[in-house]
């Protein structure tokens, strides 16, 4: 496969829960589209130090930051360290997630707001303060997926939180577009990673996640070149728009 264009050099991009998985593979392909990466994390400092080693090999820049974006405290100490060490930015990527896998009558209100904080308000709060950073404009996008509009078994608390983040997306979209800001999101289907581990049903999962139309399952790659795409000048006309990347899974029953 030839290398992607380094149609991102000389940008800043900020990919939030990047030490692993899914944003791990953002923060590198942007990275090798040649964007100086910033990135947090929560746990994990050699998860963390193995995503800063593969980004810097990329030959661009790299910031890790430990911080929780459940805490708006911690939002403002992680914008602040953007902001000392690049003095701008131009993508931001809300892929941090969590939430805890229950059935709705197992839940608790503390996994509720664990979930909604980390996973809906914490794109908001982080979108405003990358939009004080934006001076030339930028993009941003938000990492959804598809239990947001499907109902999946033990999802409720992930799930709602999602759908929220789809019509924050579309908030953002309107409110941020006279300063120049692209909005959109990406809703992946089943990607295997360590996530899935967190799951009660796993192995149904991961034999869900084989079954695509395309022939093979889907990748972390692959949810990162289309959030690659959507930070791209060829994206200018998208705005508000969830763009489902699953293989083909939600076209069958």
């Amino acid at each position: 496969m030839s290398e992607p264009d380094r149609d991102l050099a000389g940008r800043v991009a900020l990919v939030t829960g990047a030490s692993r998985g899914i944003g791990r593979a953002i923060a590198i392909e942007l990275a090798g589209r040649g964007a100086d990466i910033a990135f947090n994390y929560m746990r994990g400092h050699e998860a963390a130090a193995e995503t800063e080693r593969a980004v810097l090999d990329m030959g661009v820049g790299c910031l890790r930051v430990k911080a929780q974006v459940g805490d708006p405290a911690k939002i403002s100490g992680l914008f602040e360290a953007v902001a000392e060490r690049y003095g701008r930015l131009d993508m931001l990527i809300n892929n941090a997630a969590s939430g805890v896998h229950r059935p709705a009558v197992d839940l608790e209100p503390k996994h509720w707001d664990w979930a909604m904080a980390v996973n809906a308000r914490a794109p908001w709060l982080c979108a405003v303060e990358a939009a004080r950073l934006m001076d030339e404009g930028g993009s941003i996008v938000n990492i959804s997926s598809m239990g947001s509009a499907r109902v999946l078994p033990n999802y409720l608390s992930v799930g709602v939180s999602k759908a929220a983040l789809e019509a924050l997306t579309r908030y953002l979209a309107v409110e941020l577009a006279p300063r120049g800001i692209r909005v959109n999101g990406v809703s992946g289907g089943y990607v295997e990673t360590d996530a899935f581990d967190s799951f009660p049903n796993r192995d149904q999962m991961s034999a869900a996640a084989r079954r695509t139309v395309a022939g093979r399952p889907l990748t972390p790659r692959d949810m990162a070149a289309a959030v690659a795409f959507l930070c791209s000048a060829s994206a200018e006309m998208i705005r508000g728009h969830v763009l489902v990347v699953d293989g083909g899974v939600t076209l069958t029953a």
